[in-house]
């Protein structure tokens, strides 16, 4: 009763540890989990780098003009990477205003225009290779007669009718923390969509506005580091030559180098995923920023966050199993599980990343779900075992001041651990049988004459054969006078029962006879395994703890024949098929024992295997059994006659018993003995 109460205390909590770990894990899983949720994305970056071919490179302007970029050597550049075979220029800069010179303007759009291998009405010119000029713009904020809204900040006319097309570049993040792809707004997409869309990729425009994030190929360089695409300055590479291989049909994206103009954080640098576990690196140039985008976008390769609904999926799944499953371990167990449940979810993590481009938010699972699960679950368990302790002792004592004399001290103690319901009834189970009989007791009990010389006797044989049983993890059901009922497989399920149960007969037949008066008292054994009901039995005043059923019966059956046989050990077939060759037997023959409709199989245990062959009286034996199945009881009767024969000076009790069986011309049809009497 103790124990079911206890059970139904640990599922309670188990239940409200599901809830609670599942209403964390949603709750994480809103705008107040925001940071915990994108660590799931930063984390992976930490060692993740994705396979992406060489083909970007970046040029940092390096030159003012005043305040400005300096725009006078953008003709120059453009012209000495076209002379490289660049295969596109994409500029991270917003040329929003004419320069005081027009005349640098006019150059730099003529030098567009020879990149791209176009005339001034921008029709390509023959023997002329094609390729691409990409412009930046920009978006602003207007208050106009009472009308808010958006507009964009195109490039001056001169230079936008030179290029091949313009696009959004402003990354709209508040905290300037980088995560997301940018493919521009509803109206307009991003430069670098336009010119991934230009240079091949394959891209639906139906789809632009799903929600990609950026697939980092590395941290920002530091002065030790290199960095993930090669990045060049234009000064350095207007002053001297340079391998044009280094830029052969590669795509080549310009902007400022970091920090040169304005406030260092806000208007083109940015923090990543590294900044959040690497702080010392510098912070990321709107240029690699756009570099990656057009990396992802051409490669295809950027990462996918996975639905709602999945998450809100995994959320509820991670805490039934968790919620509920840590409540059953003992505190220690319980943290190893959970360190290995954040070492699992972090390495699936990574592997959707780096594998399916899909991120998904497991930082939940590892760092709100399990910590919530596992304190639920020490303090659920901590409470369950303290508050049941007592209760759950007093029911231990109980159960030993049961068993104790049924059982070996060993099986005792697992039996107090694992429970046992003293309550009446009893429950089915498959277990192994043992009845014994002492050989002429009744004879010797009238020629001694003095009780308490047999009690005494008795009692010292007892004590001996009980060992046997208890040596073999067996439990003695009952004393009938001078016999033993024991059993295997029950109140402890064992799978191991029926082997045991011959191991143990085998040591109480060679070890455990009685010896009285100078006459030594053979022990006769029946061995069965079967279904049986085994329980507490009886009222409410008086109970036994037993076995019932029709295997029992059978058990003590076999024990009977033995005396017929002249044999000491028999057991059933279903006995026999657990001996996994540890002991040689022979088959005795097929009976049809008195209240059973079935014949049942009986086997004598001749002892442990100690020859691989069989002895040849056995080999005779089972040919004289095979000629009495096929009915041929001539051959049967001489067979049976040699092994008699063969056996001197005391013969062999079966093959004597069929012999006369067969001279009183008893039936025996298709070789089974049908036994008259129990």
């Amino acid at each position: 009763m103790v124990r079911r109460t206890e059970r139904g205390t640990r599922i309670v909590a188990a239940f409200v540890g599901s809830l609670l770990t599942i209403f964390v894990g949603y709750i994480a899983l809103t705008r107040a989990g925001k940071s915990l949720v994108l660590a799931s994305y930063d984390i992976p970056f930490v060692i993740h780098r994705p396979d992406t071919k060489d083909q970007l490179r970046i040029v940092y302007l390096d030159q003012l003009d005043g305040e400005s970029l300096d725009r006078r050597p953008q003709a120059k550049l453009l012209d000495k990477l076209g002379q490289a075979g660049a295969k596109a220029v994409v500029y991270d800069l917003i040329f929003d205003q004419p320069s005081k010179d027009p005349q640098i303007d006019a150059d730099f759009a003529a030098a567009m225009r020879r990149f791209r291998g176009v005339d001034a009405e921008g029709k390509p010119i023959p023997g002329m290779a094609r390729h691409f000029v990409f412009l930046a713009c920009g978006r602003e904020n207007f208050n106009s007669t009472g009308f808010a809204g958006e507009q964009l900040v195109p490039p001056v006319d001169a230079l936008l009718d030179a290029a091949d097309d313009f696009g959004i570049v402003a990354v709209n993040d508040e905290s300037y923390v980088i995560r997301k792809l940018p493919a521009g707004t509803l109206d307009e997409p991003s430069m670098i969509w336009k010119a991934a869309s230009a240079l091949g990729a394959q891209l639906d425009e139906k789809q632009r506005l799903q929600e990609r994030w950026l697939n980092f190929l590395g941290p920002p360089p530091d002065e030790k580091s290199v960095p993930a695409i090669p990045n060049f300055g234009a000064k350095a590479l207007l002053d001297r030559d340079f391998e044009s291989s280094l830029f052969r049909d590669k795509i080549v994206v310009i902007g400022g180098k970091p920090g040169i103009v304005g406030e260092a954080l806000g208007k083109d640098l940015f923090s990543t995923p590294f900044h959040r576990f690497q702080g010392k690196l510098p912070l990321m140039s709107g240029v690699e920023v756009q570099a990656t985008g057009l990396a992802n976008l051409l490669e295809g390769n950027w990462l996918t966050r996975t639905s709602h609904r999945t998450e809100v999926m995994l959320i509820v799944i991670a805490g039934l199993l968790i919620g509920a499953g840590l409540t059953f371990f003992r505190p220690f167990k319980a943290v190893l599980i959970a360190v290995a449940l954040v070492a699992a979810c972090g390495c699936a993590g990574y592997t959707l990343v780096g594998y399916q481009k899909i991120w998904v938010p497991w930082t939940i699972v590892s760092f709100a779900q399990v910590p919530v699960a596992l304190v639920w679950g020490i303090a659920a368990h901590s409470y369950v075992e303290r508050f049941f302790r007592m209760k759950i002792s007093a029911e231990q004592e109980a159960i030993r001041a049961a068993f104790a004399k049924y059982l070996s001290p060993q099986m005792l103690d697992r039996l107090t651990r694992e429970g046992f319901s003293t309550n009446l009834g009893g429950e089915k189970v498959q277990a192994a049988m043992m009845f014994t009989d002492l050989e002429s007791f009744t004879d010797m009990c009238e020629r001694v004459g003095d009780p308490e010389r047999i009690v005494e006797t008795l009692n010292d044989y007892f004590e001996r054969t009980t060992g046997s049983i208890f040596d073999h993890d067996g439990v003695v059901i009952k004393y009938i006078g001078d016999a033993i009922f024991a059993a295997w497989g029950a109140p402890i399920q064992d799978p191991e029962a029926a082997i045991k149960s011959v191991r143990a007969a085998w040591k109480l037949f060679k070890s455990d006879k009685l010896m009285i008066d100078g006459l030594e008292l053979r022990t006769r054994i029946g061995l069965h395994y079967g279904e049986v009901v085994a329980g507490n039995i009886g009222s409410t005043r008086r109970v036994d703890y037993t076995m019932i059923g029709d295997a029992v019966n059978l058990s003590a059956r076999l024990e009977g024949i033995n005396k017929m046989f002249d044999t000491s050990i028999l057991m059933s077939d279903a006995v026999h098929a657990h001996l996994n060759g540890e002991f040689r037997t022979r088959k005795v023959g097929n009976f049809r024992v008195k209240g059973r409709k079935e014949a049942v199989v009986v086997y004598e245990l001749l002892g442990p295997v100690v020859q691989e062959s069989e002895p040849e009286w056995i080999t005779l034996y089972h040919r004289a059994i095979d000629a009495l199945n096929d009915n041929d009881t001539q051959k049967a009767l001489e067979l049976f006659s040699a092994v008699e024969t063969g056996r001197e000076p005391r013969g062999d009790g079966p093959s004597r018993f069929f012999i006369k069986q067969i001279n009183a011309g008893e039936r025996m049809p298709d070789g089974v003995f049908e036994m008259k009497e129990k």
